[in-house]
């Protein structure tokens, strides 16, 4: 399933999507702490405060770790023109096999722009493109509208609610809604029209 050369980058019209660097740390400790109880799901406040630099520093190296290894794709999302740290995108291979979930988070502040279906559309054009998977799937709680609409403005097909599951150690267990966009669907999406470039790992042009 593994592309031959995956995307280290890629540019949307707004946004860069690369691979995390260790400067990336303390621009995603502000990120964090600046959003509050908004990105509690991904960041559970701990008894001794807010995560502190050291457990990003760590979260950002696993990361990258399982990137390079051909695991999952996080990519840190930043300004295109600023540089501003915004948030993370991946594709996630929980899926199974030929298959990629996408997972997300934005900083409070960025939220309400579209920057959210820019970012996911342009990881499943990767996922479909390069690695040539069948379907992507996208999760989130029945109370997220805002990520099931972004769902469903990408094109795709809710199939159903999964009862008291627990994806991640740091999720709350419970409902989850689950949509699903499969590659016969993808050419005719909205998903396929979104404009990017992609880079590989020295930094040559693959989309």
């Amino acid at each position: 399933m593994s592309a031959t050369s995956p995307a280290y980058s890629i540019r949307t019209p707004r946004l860069l999507l690369r691979c995390c660097e260790p400067s990336d740390a303390a621009p995603r400790l502000e990120a964090v702490t600046s959003s509050g109880a908004h990105l509690h799901e991904f960041f559970p406040p701990q008894p001794e405060g807010p995560p502190p630099l050291a457990l990003h520093v760590a979260q950002l190296r696993k990361m990258r770790g399982g990137f390079d290894l051909d695991q999952d794709r996080p990519y840190v999302v930043v300004e295109l023109h600023t540089g501003r740290f915004l948030g993370e995108v991946g594709l996630l291979t929980r899926a199974g096999l030929g298959a990629r979930e996408v997972g997300y988070w934005l900083r409070r502040d960025a939220i309400g722009q579209g920057l959210a279906t820019e970012m996911t559309a342009a990881v499943i054009r990767t996922a479909f493109e390069l690695d040539k998977v069948s379907r992507v799937d996208l999760t989130c709680d029945p109370a997220n509208a805002a990520s099931a609409a972004v769902a469903r403005r990408l094109g795709f097909t809710l199939e159903g609610r999964l009862r008291e599951r627990q994806l991640a150690p740091h999720h709350v267990r419970g409902d989850i809604l689950c949509f699903s966009l499969l590659a016969s669907e993808y050419p005719h999406g909205p998903a396929h029209a979104v404009p990017i470039e992609a880079f590989d790992y020295l930094g040559q042009r693959i989309l």
